[in-house]
C-alpha cells in the first residue's frame, strides 16, 4: 500500500484527507507539524507527500 504523509494544522482537515486517501487505496500518515513530517519521511521509501498547511 502506498503511504502518504499529511501535514496540517487542523484535525478536521487531516481526518477528511485521511478518509479520502484510505478509500483511494493509500495509507495516510497524519502529523501536525513539519518537524514530525521530516521524521516520518526519513522512515519511508520515496513516495507521495501531501503538505497542506492552514494558517
Amino acid at each position: 500500500m502506498n503511504k502518504v504523509i499529511i501535514v496540517d494544522a487542523t484535525d478536521s482537515d487531516c481526518r477528511l484527507m485521511s478518509g479520502l486517501l484510505t478509500r483511494a487505496g493509500y495509507e495516510p500518515i497524519a502529523v501536525g507539524e513539519m518537524k514530525a513530517a521530516k521524521q516520518e519521511v526519513t522512515k519511508l521509501s520515496p513516495g507521495a507527500v501531501i503538505n497542506s498547511q492552514t494558517r
